[in-house]
């Protein structure tokens, strides 16, 4: 049976790994709340969720199953609040933002037991579409509140 990479914790929003192969990763969660202004109930306990490879060939990276299952691990970790939210924005400044999408939906979907929930919008940032994810634990307090608040930000228009 799979099992995790072990978890270097550095606090609790912010963890490393390195595979098999070498590669040395650094996931991370950051204040998000200033893109909630308009909703100051739940601002406080939004972050951003981020995955990045600090060392190592990720060209040479073979089909590696325990990496998904490490980054499955840290959102559990993180959602052991229950209150907590977390936003997944691919990255797109080398147009591979649909690629980490896929990627992160395939880890999502394999290994998820069903606490999180998840939801994904697509925001059009002067004319470049940006692939987002909420995940966000179904007994968090504030479901529905967070919810809107998420659909109403990738509504807006950001081109003008």
């Amino acid at each position: 049976m799979l099992h995790p990479y072990h978890l270097q914790e550095k606090d609790k929003l912010t963890y490393q790994f390195i595979t098999d192969q070498g590669i040395s990763y650094f996931i991370y969660f950051l204040d998000y709340s200033y893109m909630f202004d308009d909703y100051p109930l739940i601002a406080k306990r939004i972050y951003t969720f981020n995955i990045d490879v600090i060392d190592g060939n990720v060209n040479r990276l073979m089909n590696d199953e325990r990496i998904g299952l490490t980054v499955v691990e840290v959102i559990r970790l993180f959602f052991e609040e229950f209150n907590n939210v977390a936003i997944y924005i691919c990255d797109s400044l080398d147009n591979r933002q649909l690629a980490r999408k896929r990627k992160f939906d395939l880890w999502f979907w394999k290994y998820n037991d069903g606490s999180i929930i998840k939801e994904d919008e697509l925001a059009l940032v002067e004319g470049v579409k940006i692939y987002n994810t909420l995940l966000l634990h179904r007994n968090n307090e504030h479901f529905d509140d967070i919810l809107q608040a998420f659909k109403a930000l990738n509504a807006r228009d950001y081109d003008k």
